[in-house]
């Protein structure tokens, strides 16, 4: 059974969110791992507020599961805000681990404090054609102006490693919000396989960020798997649908 899966930061409230909802619809996912998701209803405001209903319309995958890691107060509003699986199969179990900080009912997006905005691990357990069991995990790391190795952020690999660790058919994605080629990577590297090592300079969309800055040379965005998943195969596309390259694979289990 072959798999199209996509890796996506969605940015937000960013100017180019209809960008990215497109690139979804046109590839087709089978499985999608989205960050950055908010969960509003107003019909009245920016439609990336709306994303998730947008995306549950649109992406034409029955089954998902969200996990807010904050109400969000931004201008325009207050939204739940955080990370989503889409799957065309089945989601018979899930569940949210958060790292360190719990969810917040009331962020408030003006103080700018990203660096203690909660951050949580998604798994869901996926039934493909009720015989395939696949164990799909989804994170957004903790942020920060740059992308070493410091103590919360070498704990989330712990966490993760505590997750992932025995378990078959694994697929792990998101922004880590670290460098390839740290500690915290290595960490994961240790139970799974890193489908892009060493091939990028950086994950970020350099139209959307300054030109002379540390995006140009960070690598953040990852597919992990285990050995049980074959990799058919990957790419980034050079696609200008959020400031994030979105990560396509195909999988076969």
């Amino acid at each position: 059974m072959k798999i199209k899966f996509i890796q996506l930061n969605m940015w937000g409230n960013g100017p180019i969110f209809n960008k990215a909802l497109n690139f979804l619809v046109i590839k087709r996912p089978d499985i999608a791992c989205l960050q950055e998701v908010f969960d509003g209803h107003n019909l009245k405001i920016n439609p990336s507020y709306r994303a998730l209903d947008l995306l549950r319309k649109k992406l034409g995958l029955k089954y998902f599961y969200f996990s807010p890691a904050a109400d969000l107060v931004v201008p325009d509003g207050k939204f739940l805000h955080g990370n989503v699986i889409f799957s065309r199969w089945p989601i018979v179990r899930a569940e949210t681990t958060f790292y360190d900080k719990l969810f917040d009912a009331n962020f408030l997006s003006a103080k700018g404090k990203f660096d203690f905005y909660p951050r949580n691990l998604q798994r869901a357990v996926i039934y493909i054609n009720k015989k395939k069991e696949l164990n799909i995990f989804n994170t957004h790391g903790i942020y920060g102006l740059h992308g070493q190795d410091h103590a919360r952020r070498l704990h989330l690999s712990q966490v993760i490693n505590e997750q992932v660790k025995g378990k078959k058919k694994v697929i792990l994605s998101g922004d880590f919000n670290v460098n390839e080629g740290t500690k915290s990577i290595a960490n994961l590297e240790k139970h799974l396989i890193n489908v892009f090592k060493d091939e990028r300079k950086s994950s970020f969309n350099m139209r959307r960020k300054p030109v002379v800055s540390g995006y140009a040379t960070a690598v953040v965005d990852f597919v992990f798997a285990t050995p049980d998943v074959k990799v058919i195969k990957h790419s980034m596309p050079d696609v200008d649908v959020s400031d994030h390259y979105p990560l396509v694979c195909t999988f076969e289990v």
